[in-house]
């Protein structure tokens, strides 16, 4: 019985040693077992082409010039009825043709078209050279625009109308004849849409001023020397 009891003893430790190897061997750092404080390293790598893609500037679309027109010809329009209250029909008349000597001298030509002193209404054809800025220090002239203007007057006020805008570039060579672009089409084109409002933007500076000069003209009287007579 003795020799027994020993041989099942020796055979139950050897039993239980081989099963406590198994156990580190399926616990070995290998093996797949979770690990609630570990890194997920793909979602890591996910996470950090998100933040990298959403750090990336978002580009603004462009935002187009917005040009004065007029909601029902759909024309490029500069249009304004301006209070003179101290000033009579004839003063303003007169100080706008005063202007109207003043402005259009030099390379800027004009043609009146008509003038009636009688309805105190000037009608005329205009062009001005076209000059576009680089920056603030370069600007390069790029052939002319023409337009029509109205000027009508009344008691303290009188009324401008600038619109039939075309740009006149010179004939590319081998040609002869002017190329005219409307500035409805500048407006609406969405093709080189910056190139177009490059001329919009050159003109509208120029027309700006035109309009300030006109108002400062109408604004102010005219003296006669009473020794002019």
């Amino acid at each position: 019985m003795t020799y027994y009891t020993k041989t099942i003893a020796l055979i139950a430790t050897m039993f239980l040693g081989l099963s406590a190897s198994m156990a580190q061997d399926n616990t070995k750092p290998d093996s797949a077992v979770y690990d609630p404080y570990a890194t997920d390293t793909a979602s890591s790598f996910l996470e950090s082409g998100r933040n990298s893609e959403s750090a990336q500037p978002v580009r603004k679309p462009y935002m187009r010039f917005a040009v004065p027109f007029d909601t029902i010809t759909e024309m490029v329009t500069y249009a304004e009825i301006v209070n003179e209250e101290e000033a009579v029909t004839d003063s303003l008349y007169w100080r706008a043709k005063r202007w109207i000597k003043h402005e259009f001298k030099g390379t800027k030509k004009q043609v009146i078209k008509k003038d009636d002193k009688k309805d105190f209404k000037i009608v005329m054809e205009g062009e001005f050279p076209l000059y576009i800025e680089a920056n603030k220090f370069s600007k390069s002239q790029n052939g002319r625009v023409a337009f029509d203007m109205e000027l009508r007057f009344k008691e303290g006020r009188y009324k401008y109308k600038i619109n039939n805008l075309v740009h006149v570039v010179d004939p590319p060579p081998g040609e002869d004849r002017e190329i005219k672009t409307y500035f409805e089409f500048y407006r609406k084109s969405t093709v080189n849409p910056k190139g177009n409002d490059a001329v919009l933007i050159a003109a509208d500076k120029k027309i700006q001023k035109m309009i300030k000069d006109l108002k400062k003209y109408c604004k102010e009287p005219i003296f006669v020397d009473e020794d002019d007579w």
